[in-house]
């Protein structure tokens, strides 16, 4: 039992060590706060470069164990999703959610194929494609990012990893969203549930801004 709790007191403190290290690192972008800014102004996170990498791009980065769908909100247009359940970049495991370039028109004609339809809490609709989708849809290029790690994070880690926030928009006493359009990241910061962290090219950042302040009075 001794020598059990020795190894995995070792591997913790393995793991929390290559974190404190990782801006030592360049070659890796496996963490969520290591987003590195390109001179052409895209974002690159998790080895996925916005509006250049393609959905075939990431599944040799993040496995086969995804799920295509459409999401479809009343005030909102359609967008084209491919889901990563559970993925373990530099051993912190999270789910991805992919935003992937593609024309209403196109995805009005991908509803007629979908296998399943979910209402979602929020009053959302989830659509699910066929697996045979995934071939036709590999070189579509990815226009944004979300991750929602199952470690939590606090607004200490957070304040660590990113720096201070440019802007707040307050939801609730327990939840918060965090805004960088520095770094075109809009994190959710919520006490009792998982943060969302969701990443777009800087120029694009009032994509991620805009409904909030309309959601919100702001």
């Amino acid at each position: 039992m001794v020598i059990t709790r020795i190894l995995v007191l070792g591997m913790v403190l393995y793991m929390i060590s290559a974190c404190d290290q990782v801006n030592n690192q360049p070659n890796e972008d496996v963490y969520p706060w290591q987003i590195i800014l390109q001179p052409d102004g895209k974002t690159r996170v998790f080895g996925i470069t916005l509006s250049e990498s393609t959905l075939k791009d990431a599944v040799e980065l993040l496995g086969r164990n995804y799920k295509l769908g459409l999401f479809e909100t009343p005030d909102q247009p359609l967008s084209l999703e491919a889901y990563f359940n559970e993925v373990t970049l530099g051993g912190i495991s999270g789910k991805f959610v992919l935003t992937l370039e593609a024309t209403q028109e196109e995805m009005a004609a991908l509803i007629q194929q979908a296998i399943k339809r979910e209402v979602l809490e929020s009053g959302a609709k989830r659509y699910t494609l066929t697996a045979e989708m995934n071939s036709v849809l590999a070189q579509k290029s990815i226009t944004s990012l979300s991750y929602i790690p199952y470690i939590n994070l606090d607004e200490g880690i957070i304040r660590k990893r990113f720096g201070e926030p440019t802007e707040r928009i307050i939801v609730d006493q327990k939840r918060q969203h965090l805004l960088y359009p520095e770094l075109g990241l809009g994190l959710l910061l919520d006490e009792n549930g998982k943060e969302l962290l969701q990443y777009v090219a800087p120029a694009k950042f009032d994509q991620l801004r805009q409904p909030l302040m309309e959601k919100y009075n702001q």
